[in-house]
């Protein structure tokens, strides 16, 4: 009997036979019943009688902590009675996911599901395995990240990184702060196909979230043992907020930005401006609490800051050379002070390039050297090279596909990012723990729909967990399973790209 796991466990027996498995009583410690409740709740329909949880006595599914086992790890037995047994609620959730992909599509024999006698051991490889959204330049509503969130949870990835702002709109309300919402939020145009086509749709475009839908999305996250990791990305990707607040850069009007790419405009290192971007990255990471949090630090232009009398006595003061080593004014301020505050933080790896925050965690997006630098350097790293792990370029260099920001021959393909491994392959020996594990990218330029956001995500979203749990074989191999497990997304509504035809 095949089995269609996605992503592949560590290991896999299969013993003789199948059982008719019928879900009537699960026993579980109450410490982790909401686990199993989740489970029996997004499987509801394979249990047409209802399903009992206790916490002691005997049941058709037995789920255990195991003390010689990591938080994420479990193991998994299939027989009369389906026993899991787990080093924390996250390897629980882990095995009940794959206990839900043997389940889904399971024939019905004697009022049960048909399914094969098996023993299972698994575990990650890697702690961080994160999918980024970009929520700036098009705006998803709480329902559409809610379920990115199961899918998510489903391919058993942990992390969730909100791009929160950018030059084309400001997507959280701070609430001593209103103009971000009420004018960085909207921007009077969006442009329409290739923007080099200067073709706009000139209908006013936004959105944001409240700290009620960021709570929401908070706590679904938890419960399916994703983190939620937000970014302000200061102080480049700034004009949104010169829209609401022109005081805080040149003082020069600006509207939010109708194009894609990178505005010039950029905050000016004024006191101001740095209290600014100190008070609402920490007021957005308070509704995180314990989450790591992401600065940005990426592509700050410097033309604005080579103009300027404030910033060239700045750069005099502080001993800089190259008007970009300000950035680390505000990096290393900020930075500071979420750590006060008991957040871990995040950068892009650009950061590399001027003062790096102590202790901060360089995504590295530019290519695997930058990983690999930063890792040398003592920095632990999360791989993010845009050649494999950008959603957001094409599917493939053949005619017929939407427009993405790469342009063919540039495309990433399934197999091409099933190919990627996360460790460089040049990297010492000695510097290898610092790699934490990988995160996919979806920026969302020309990503405006849910469907088209699931069109670019999967299935190189399936490729990615499984590169990212660590149990990639080759895509030859993987094709099978990948295909079965595209059925079973469809079922769930999921409007993925079909394969290519062999």
């Amino acid at each position: 009997m095949g089995f269609d796991l996605v992503p592949r466990p560590r290991s896999l027996v299969e013993g003789p036979g199948e059982v008719a498995w019928r879900l009537a009583r699960v026993v579980v410690e109450p410490a982790w019943r909401d686990v199993v409740d989740l489970f029996v709740t997004d499987h509801v329909g394979l249990w047409p009688g209802g399903v009992d949880v206790a916490a002691a006595g005997s049941g058709d599914l037995v789920v255990a902590r195991a003390d010689d086992l990591d938080p994420e790890e479990y193991r998994l037995a299939v027989g009369e009675v389906v026993t899991v047994a787990a080093g924390g609620p996250a390897g629980a959730a882990h095995a009940l996911t794959v206990l839900g992909q043997l389940a889904d599509g399971a024939a019905r024999v004697d009022g049960g599901l048909a399914l094969a006698r098996v023993r299972i051991e698994d575990g990650p490889t890697w702690p961080w395995r994160g999918v980024h959204l970009d929520v700036a330049r098009h705006f998803f509503p709480v329902a559409d990240v809610l379920r990115l969130i199961d899918l998510i949870a489903a391919h058993r990835l942990n992390h969730l990184h909100l791009h929160l702002n950018d030059d084309q709109g400001w997507r959280v309300e701070v609430p001593r702060w209103p103009r971000l919402t009420e004018v960085g939020a909207w921007r009077r145009s969006t442009p329409v196909g290739p923007e080099l086509d200067g073709v706009d749709d000139l209908i006013t475009y936004g959105g944001f979230y409240t700290v009620a839908d960021l709570a929401a999305i908070r706590d679904h996250a938890a419960r399916r043992f994703v983190t939620v990791v937000p970014e302000i990305d200061l102080p480049g990707h700034a004009q949104a907020v010169l829209a609401a607040y022109p005081e805080l850069g040149s003082g020069e009007g600006a509207e939010v930005w109708t194009r894609w790419g990178i505005s010039s405009r950029v905050l000016d290192v004024s006191d101001a401006a740095l209290s600014f971007a100190e008070e609402v990255t920490t007021y957005v990471a308070s509704l995180f609490p314990g989450s790591p949090v992401h600065v940005g630090g990426d592509e700050c232009p410097t033309t604005q800051w080579s103009a300027s009398a404030r910033a060239l006595a700045l750069m005099a003061e502080h001993g800089f050379t190259e008007p970009r080593q300000l950035q680390g004014l505000f990096s290393t301020r900020v930075a500071a002070a979420l750590r006060a505050r008991g957040h871990e933080v995040l950068a892009w790896d650009e950061v590399l390039d001027a003062e790096v925050p102590p202790d901060a965690v360089v995504v590295a997006w530019r290519a695997v050297a930058q990983g690999a630098e930063a890792a040398r350097r003592g920095f632990d790293v999360v791989m993010a090279p845009m050649q494999f792990l950008y959603f957001d370029w094409l599917n493939s260099a053949e005619p017929g596909e939407p427009v993405a920001q790469s342009s063919a021959p540039l495309a990433t393909t399934w197999e091409k990012v099933y190919g990627y491994r996360v460790l460089p392959d040049d990297l010492e020996p000695e510097h290898r723990h610092h790699v934490r594990g990988a995160q996919a990218q979806l920026w969302t330029e020309y990503i405006a729909t849910r469907d088209h956001l699931d069109y670019m995500a999967f299935p190189r979203l399936c490729a990615f967990s499984e590169v990212a749990w660590g149990t990639a074989t080759t895509p030859e191999e993987f094709r099978p399973r990948l295909a079965a497990h595209l059925e079973r997304l469809g079922a769930a509504g999921v409007k993925y790209r079909p394969l290519d035809a062999l």
